[in-house]
């Protein structure tokens, strides 16, 4: 038999099993329900009909004709009223004895013989009137029986009124046909809806067997433990319904995931460090955020199933690791952009002295690589003693030969002093800071057509807090922009990989606890102005 359900297991279909199953159950249910409906049906039926005969044969010995018949033994007339009574019911038989329980009157048996049943005494002795199930003379039958009273109360008789159970059984399967039928009509519904139950599932289930299902979710599983990004699902309420073992080492969270299943995602983040998200209907992209005092780069995706949301997709991967890698990235271009000026500045300082040679102009030839070699020395010893830091030296000795390579002027406020950065932000963002204000300016001077136009620089920190002023030249920040321009891809210049940098400038000074303000320049252009506050409290790291 369990070779059999195994052997059917695998050639059937789910969502044939499933009807067969529901089938099955349900033709089980009506059965039972039928078997009950039907057994109370029957004993309903005994009842109506053993009260019927109860009453037939009180109003029958009640009938003053009758009684006078049995206390003269007037058998003719007892047989007339008998046979006249039993024309106007619908009873199988009409039975009448005397006080003695012989018979006076019987369809079949000789009137003078007992009366069968031993049920007469409760009426004969006690004077009442019974219901009963016997066997008679003319087979099983379900009888009422009521005395006969003369008029000074005497009991002298008992009037017998009874239905065969061959009759009773008839009216029975007649009533049971219309619960058949039903029952019929409601197995055949039943049916259907199995049916449509069983492939409405199935329809539900995209197709696949339950065993496909579970291959697929564990591969699923499998696929999302291995995401080096730390990903978490959520529903529409933003309670956690997955997270991975990356989501987990990211955050510092020991727990297991099916621990962390139902939590509230601010919860599990920090709700403080994660007001980014609030807004329902947005979709969030490589956003900096602080989840549990780690810098994140997250994105958010919203989940939606037949055109309404129910719930996002977040992913996220610590910032550091993508700060090293644009730390590379950066300390590569500026290497290379430094090498180029350099070469460019040399070439055409060796054509030149080149020239000088070939015509024999010693003397100029000398005085000019003694120029140059000043010049140059110059700006590497003034770079050198007045920043500290190596990685900023080297920022602004690239940026210093880039704007003389595009015809701008790089210039050093004279305030300009660096001893100390504050901890609160690495090298690398320190240099994205500077680097970004710098490029920033450069286009802007560049968008006007003058010649020797400049890029004052102001570098300084005090025992409170580090000041960066980066004034240019350039055409101005529109007013009603000045509130979106440090917006992520909100840019007062054309192009499509434009409103970076600013962005980017503004995301580090808040991190770092700092502000960032937009001033007009005299007499046109624009000034912007850094300021990051000292100390190691201060920094929100």
């Amino acid at each position: 038999m369990r070779r059999l359900v195994d052997r059917l297991a695998r050639t059937l279909t789910f969502d044939v099993r499933l009807f067969l199953l529901l089938l099955c159950v349900s033709a089980i249910l009506l059965f039972v329900v039928g078997y009950y409906v039907s057994q109370k049906m029957q004993e309903s039926l005994y009842q109506q009909i053993g009260q019927r005969a109860e009453v037939q044969a009180k109003q029958i010995a009640a009938m003053p004709e009758l009684i006078n018949a049995v206390q003269t033994r007037n058998l003719p007339l007892i047989a007339s009223i008998a046979q006249t009574m039993k024309q106007r019911t619908d009873a199988s038989f009409i039975v009448i004895g005397d006080d003695q329980g012989r018979h006076l009157y019987h369809p079949v048996a000789p009137v003078g013989s007992p009366m069968q049943g031993d049920d007469n005494d409760p009426v004969l002795i006690g004077g009442m009137s019974i219901i009963s199930l016997r066997t008679g003379s003319l087979g099983i039958g379900l009888r009422g029986k009521a005395p006969i009273s003369n008029a000074q109360g005497k009991i002298i008789g008992v009037v017998s009124v009874g239905y065969l159970q061959d009759m009773i059984f008839k009216r029975y399967m007649a009533q049971r046909g219309s619960v058949i039928v039903f029952l019929a009509f409601a197995l055949g519904v039943l049916f259907l809806s199995a049916w449509l139950l069983a492939k409405g599932i199935k329809r539900q289930m995209l197709n696949m067997e339950p065993i496909d299902i579970s291959r697929l979710v564990r591969q699923q599983d499998a696929v999302f433990e291995s995401i080096m990004e730390g990903v978490v699902a959520v529903d529409s309420r933003n309670n956690v319904t997955a997270v991975n073992r990356a989501a987990r080492e990211i955050l510092g969270d020991t727990r297991s995931s099916s621990e962390i299943i139902g939590q509230p995602f601010d919860e599990l983040v920090d709700h403080q460090s994660f007001e980014g998200f609030e807004d329902a209907s947005k979709e969030i992209r490589d956003e900096i955020f602080l989840f549990r005092n780690v810098q994140v780069i997250a994105n958010r995706v919203p989940i939606v199933i037949d055109k309404k949301n129910q719930g996002w997709v977040i992913s996220f991967r610590r910032k550091d690791e993508i700060s090293t890698l644009s730390l590379q990235l950066s300390q590569v271009k500026r290497y290379a952009d430094n090498l180029r000026v350099v070469r460019h500045e040399h070439m055409n300082w060796i054509s030149t002295l080149s020239g000088l040679l070939e015509m024999r102009h010693y003397d100029e030839a000398f005085q000019l690589a003694k120029m140059q070699s000043e010049t140059q020395q110059r700006v590497l010893d003034y770079i050198s003693a007045t920043f500290s830091h190596p990685q900023i030296c080297g920022l602004l000795i690239g940026k210093y030969y880039r704007a003389r390579e595009l015809g701008l002027e790089l210039v050093f406020d004279p305030g300009c002093r660096l001893t100390e950065l504050p901890r609160g932000l690495t090298i690398s963002e320190w240099m994205s800071i500077i680097g970004n204000l710098l490029d920033n300016a450069f286009d802007a001077t560049l968008s006007v057509e003058e010649r020797n136009q400049k890029v004052t620089l102001f570098l300084a920190d005090s025992a409170t807090e580090v000041i960066i002023e980066v004034a240019d030249n350039g055409c101005g920040v529109n007013e009603e922009l000045r509130n979106q321009i440090f917006e992520r891809g909100v840019s007062s210049k054309p192009g499509g990989e434009r409103g970076i940098g600013l962005y980017l400038v503004k995301t580090y000074v808040e991190q770092a606890g700092g502000a960032i303000t937009i001033d007009d320049n005299e007499p046109r252009g624009t000034v912007f102005s850094v300021f990051i506050p000292k100390g190691a409290d201060s920094a929100n790291v």
